[in-house]
């Protein structure tokens, strides 16, 4: 066997070796991913945040293709608040699976947390176009033309979510908010009131009813709902809840007070003082008295001033 030959034959047995033992090796990779995926979903249950992350990072430390890998490690960091690592997760998900609508919608959401609404509004017209019918999407969707103040948009939008999900409390009140906001006013209450329906210890349902009753001037269903708020949460006070008593408290007794002052100052200022009959006769009898005493004095004083004077004649 010439010496070519002889490396001719220690390539093919490489390239044979290399052939067979990869896919064992992938598989085995792909089998220690799932174990630790698995391993970070548990933590997950707990609530152990931290945990699941580390769990995690060791499965795309195997592979770090795993889309679900990534998608699962950014819903860990937004438990956590941590917001520009959960978008950074869902990114690198979604440069795997580019057309993956629930994977935008993840990051839109993360986007918005960061208060990046017009970055975040560009991600969620994606996603919903790939896919309308991913609740979480149109919800979002929503969040996001709310906090840009286009809330004509923002209740469409709400409304598509409640198509998908129609007993979503939460969406509801939402959709009420931003009728509220538009001054559609009796559609609010019916939003909220569906809400209510569904989750009826909501503090902050009671209390968005009550700031609509308030400015359309119901004050006792506006008193009602706030009441109703406190009660279900007592460190839960409205910001209207007070204006509400206040006027109340000056609506009613005013009214009180002015109709007790006409029933008393109409026949004082009407009718004149009139002394009783006996007290004028007293009167006459008195002046009288004085009169005569008066001339009596007179007279007395004459007759003295008479007698000094024949007595120094």
């Amino acid at each position: 066997m010439t010496r070519w030959h002889s490396m001719v034959l220690a390539i093919s047995l490489f390239l044979a070796v290399t052939l067979v033992l990869c896919p064992v090796v992938t598989a085995e990779t792909m089998q220690d991913a799932t174990v630790w995926i698995n391993k970070g979903k548990d933590a997950f249950q707990k609530k152990d945040y931290v945990s699941a992350i580390a769990a995690y990072d060791q499965a795309l430390l195997l592979d770090e293709y795993y889309t679900e890998g990534w998608k699962l490690r950014g819903d860990a960091m937004m438990e956590l608040k941590r917001y520009a690592e959960a978008a950074e997760s869902y990114d690198r998900a979604i440069s795997i699976d580019k057309t993956n609508a629930d994977l935008l919608g993840k990051k839109g959401r993360a986007i918005y947390e960061l208060g990046n609404y017009q970055d975040a509004l560009d991600i969620y017209i994606r996603a919903v176009s790939l896919n309308p019918y991913i609740f979480q999407n149109q919800d979002g969707y929503g969040d996001v033309l709310a906090a840009l103040n286009r809330f004509t948009e923002a209740d469409y939008a709400y409304t598509a979510a409640l198509k998908i999900d129609p007993k979503n409390n939460a969406t509801w009140n939402k959709k009420g908010e931003v009728l509220a906001k538009m001054y559609r006013n009796e559609e609010a209450i019916a939003a909220f009131n569906q809400s209510l329906q569904i989750y009826p210890d909501s503090a902050e349902v009671w209390n968005n009813l009550g700031s609509v009753y308030f400015t359309m001037g119901n004050l006792n269903k506006a008193l009602t709902a706030f009441e109703k708020a406190i009660s279900l949460d007592d460190s839960y006070i409205p910001q209207k809840y007070s204006d509400t008593v206040s006027r109340l408290a000056k609506a009613d007794p005013q009214s009180r007070k002015t109709s007790t002052n006409e029933e008393i100052e109409i026949p004082v200022a009407n009718t004149p003082f009139v002394l009783p009959p006996a007290i004028f006769v007293l009167n006459y009898i008195m002046i009288g008295i004085g009169i005569v005493t008066i001339i009596l004095l007179g007279i007395m004083g004459m007759m003295r001033t008479r007698s000094k004077k024949r007595s120094q004649g």
